[in-house]
C-alpha cells in the first residue's frame, strides 16, 4: 500500500505522531488506513511492539487478510486481537494464576456455561442469569434487578426475586467462586478484573511494568464500543505513555447492553490532542447516503465516493402485515435490481426477527438436545443462508451434547466446553472436528425424525473415539442423550434446509457490507420499559438511542438497494421520517410483491 492510495484524511490517521482520535462514517476505508498505520509503526519500532485490538473476530480477521503476507508483523513483540483478547492476555492471565493456582479458560457469556443458571422458589418463572448480578471489587454479588430481561417472568415473579433478593445473591456468590475456582472466566468478569487490579496500588505496578515494556502503540478500531473497562485500560495505557490512535463511529455504538458508554468515549476523545474526520463513503449508493445521514445523532455529513456512487437506487419502503411476506417480496426486488440471492442479507435487531424472515429456526425456538442439535447444525453448516455466529452456536452445542454423554454423569455443569475437554483429557480440536464432521455427514433430507436418530446413533458407534484422543461414551447413555425430536421441532429443523438468504441479527454483519440489505422494521417494540416510546419516536424526534443507532449500522450495510420492511402499523411513521429527511425513497406493498416471483 503506497501514500497515493489514501485520501489525504485518511493519511492523517496513517502519520499522526500523538495521541489520535478519528471519527469515520461508513465505508470510510478505515480499515485500510488503520492497516497502513500499523505496517508502517512495526516496520519503524525493533524493541517494543504494536497492538491492533477490534471488538470482533470478523474485524480482527479482515486485518490479518489485509497485511497480505506480512505475517511478520503479528509476532511478539506486536499484537492483533480483540480488546477482550487483549485484557486476557496481558492484563488478567498473569494474575489470575498468581491467586487462583489455575490457567482461566475464558467463555463469552455465562449463557455458555449451565451452572451460571439457578432456579428460585418462586412460581411461574425462568432460571437466574448470573449475568444479572453486579459484584463489588471482593466479588460480591449485588442483584440488579434493571438487568433481569422479561424471559424470566411477569411482575409478580420479579417481585418476589427482589424479595428474595439475599438468597439470590448469596447463591450468586457461591457459583461464582466454584467458576472462578474452576478458572472459568466470562469475558465480562475478565474486564471487571482487569479494572479491579489495575486500580489496586499493589497489583498496578506489576501490570504497568509489563505492558511498558512490551508496548509503544495501540490502535483501537471501533473505539465506540468501548465500555468503563476499556476506557480505564486505554487511560491507563496513555498515562504510561503509550500512544492511543483510536478510530470510530459514535453513531456505531450498539453494544450498550454490554456496557458500552458512547458519551464516555466521546469525552475520552477529546482529551486526545488530535482529531480527523473520514466522512467519504466508498460502500454505499447516495440515497443510503442519504438514510444514514437520517439516523446519524453526531455532527458529520457523508459524501458516497465509491462505485455505487454513481447508483440510482432509491430506499425501498415495504409496508408487510405478516413475517412470511418478507423473504418472497426481498427476493422478488433482488431480482428485479439483478441481485441474486447470495447478494442479499436480512437483518433486524432481534434475532428471531431476523431468523424469521429468512426462514431459519432461531436457537430461543426450541431446545436444542441430542439428535436436533446434530440435525440444526448440519443444517447451518451446509447453508450460505446462516452467519458464522449461527453456524458456530450450532456446533457447540453438539459438542456439548458429546461431553454430557462422555463425562458419564461427572458433575461438570461448572466448566466451560474447553474446561471439560481439559478435565476429561479430550483434545478439544478433536472434539470439534467430530461434531463438524459428523453435522456435515449426516443430512435430514427425506428423512423421518426417527430414521435420523437411527443414523446419528450408529454414526456414533462406529467412531473410533480412542484414536481421536477421546473417551468412549457409555453405549446406553449415547442412546439416552441422542433420541429422536418430536414431530413438531422436526418439521421446523427441516424447513431450514430451504432458506435461501442469510438473515441475522445487526450485530452479527456489523463491519460487513452486502449488495442488498432487506432492514426488518417489526411491530412496535418500546425502546424504553417506562415509556411508551419506540425506535421510531426516538429517530422522528431525533433522540440519541441505541436502538436507532442499531437502525443506522443496519442500513449502512447496503451498497446499492436497502430495503427496509416496516411493520403496517408504523410504515406510514416511517414514509414520514424519509420524506422529512429527504431521502430518496419508493413506498411498496409486500402481497403484491411476494406474488411478483417467478414460478
Amino acid at each position: 500500500m503506497t501514500d497515493s492510495d489514501l485520501t489525504e484524511a485518511q493519511r492523517v490517521l496513517v502519520e499522526a505522531d500523538e495521541n489520535l482520535f478519528v471519527a469515520a462514517c461508513p465505508g470510510a476505508g478505515k480499515t485500510r488506513a488503520m492497516v497502513a498505520r500499523f505496517l508502517k509503526r512495526t516496520s519503524e519500532e525493533h524493541r517494543r511492539g504494536v497492538a491492533l485490538v477490534s471488538f470482533t473476530n470478523a474485524a480482527v480477521d479482515e486485518v490479518r487478510s489485509r497485511c497480505g503476507d506480512r505475517t511478520d508483523v503479528f509476532k511478539a513483540p506486536n499484537f492483533v486481537g480483540t480488546f477482550d483478547s487483549f485484557i486476557h492476555r496481558f492484563l488478567v492471565t498473569p494474575l489470575f494464576v498468581k491467586f487462583y493456582k489455575v490457567h482461566p479458560r475464558y467463555v463469552q457469556s455465562w449463557s455458555e456455561i449451565p451452572s451460571a443458571k439457578f432456579r428460585m422458589d418462586i412460581s411461574r418463572s425462568a432460571d437466574v442469569n448470573l449475568k444479572w448480578f453486579d459484584f463489588d471489587d471482593r466479588l460480591r454479588a449485588t442483584l440488579n434487578m434493571a438487568k433481569v430481561d422479561r424471559s424470566f417472568g411477569d411482575a409478580a415473579a420479579k417481585k418476589q426475586l427482589e424479595e428474595l433478593r439475599s438468597v439470590a445473591e448469596g447463591r450468586a456468590n457461591w457459583i461464582l467462586g466454584k467458576l472462578l475456582r474452576a478458572g472459568t472466566v466470562s469475558c465480562d468478569i475478565a474486564r471487571f478484573l482487569a479494572e479491579i487490579w489495575l486500580s489496586n496500588d499493589n497489583y498496578r505496578p506489576i501490570i504497568s511494568g509489563l505492558i511498558r515494556s512490551r508496548f509503544t502503540e495501540v490502535i483501537v478500531d471501533e473505539v465506540q464500543d468501548c465500555g468503563r473497562e476499556e476506557l480505564v485500560i486505554l487511560e491507563f495505557l496513555r498515562d504510561l505513555g503509550i500512544r492511543i490512535v483510536a478510530v470510530g463511529d459514535l453513531d456505531q455504538a450498539i453494544y450498550e447492553f454490554r456496557d458500552a458508554t458512547p458519551a464516555e468515549v466521546k469525552a475520552f476523545g477529546a482529551t486526545l490532542p488530535l482529531r480527523t474526520e473520514l466522512v467519504d463513503n466508498w460502500r454505499s449508493s447516495p440515497a443510503i447516503c442519504a438514510f444514514n445521514d437520517s439516523l446519524r445523532s453526531q455532527v458529520m455529513t457523508e459524501r458516497a465516493a465509491g462505485p455505487s456512487a454513481g447508483t440510482g437506487f432509491p430506499v425501498h419502503l415495504i409496508r408487510y402485515a405478516n413475517p412470511d411476506e418478507i423473504l418472497p417480496a426481498a427476493l422478488s426486488l433482488a431480482e428485479q435490481h439483478d441481485a441474486e440471492p447470495g447478494d442479499l442479507v436480512l437483518l433486524a435487531h432481534k434475532r428471531t426477527d431476523a431468523m424469521r424472515a429468512a426462514g431459519i429456526a432461531s436457537s430461543k425456538d426450541f431446545s436444542w438436545k441430542g439428535v436436533a442439535s446434530v440435525a440444526d447444525a448440519g443444517i447451518k453448516l451446509r447453508s450460505a443462508a446462516t452467519d458464522a455466529s449461527t453456524r458456530r452456536d450450532a456446533i457447540r452445542r453438539v459438542e456439548r451434547n458429546l461431553l454430557t454423554v462422555i463425562a458419564d454423569g461427572r458433575d461438570l455443569q461448572h466448566m466451560s466446553t474447553e474446561g471439560i475437554c481439559d478435565e476429561l483429557g479430550i483434545d478439544g480440536r478433536r472434539l470439534r472436528e467430530l461434531a463438524v464432521r459428523t453435522a456435515v455427514t449426516l443430512s435430514v433430507r427425506e428423512k423421518s425424525r426417527s430414521q435420523f436418530a437411527q443414523e446419528v446413533r450408529a454414526y456414533f458407534r462406529a467412531v473410533p473415539w480412542t484414536d481421536l484422543n477421546i473417551t468412549t461414551p457409555r453405549l446406553d447413555r449415547l442412546g439416552k442423550q441422542f433420541q429422536a425430536p418430536d414431530e413438531k421441532i422436526w418439521e421446523r429443523i427441516s424447513a431450514q434446509s430451504k432458506a435461501l438468504v442469510q438473515g441475522s441479527t445487526v450485530h452479527g454483519v456489523k463491519g460487513r457490507e452486502f449488495r442488498a440489505v432487506g432492514l426488518v422494521i417489526p411491530k412496535p417494540r418500546k425502546s424504553n420499559e417506562r415509556s411508551s416510546r419506540t425506535v421510531l419516536d426516538d429517530w422522528e424526534q431525533g433522540l440519541d438511542s441505541e436502538a436507532r443507532r442499531v437502525l443506522y449500522v443496519g442500513g449502512s450495510r447496503a451498497q446499492d438497494l436497502l430495503m427496509l420492511f416496516v411493520h403496517e402499523q408504523q410504515s406510514g411513521q416511517v414514509g414520514q421520517i424519509l420524506k422529512r429527511s429527504h431521502v430518496p425513497v419508493v413506498q411498496l406493498e409486500a402481497g403484491p410483491l411476494r406474488n411478483s416471483i417467478k414460478p
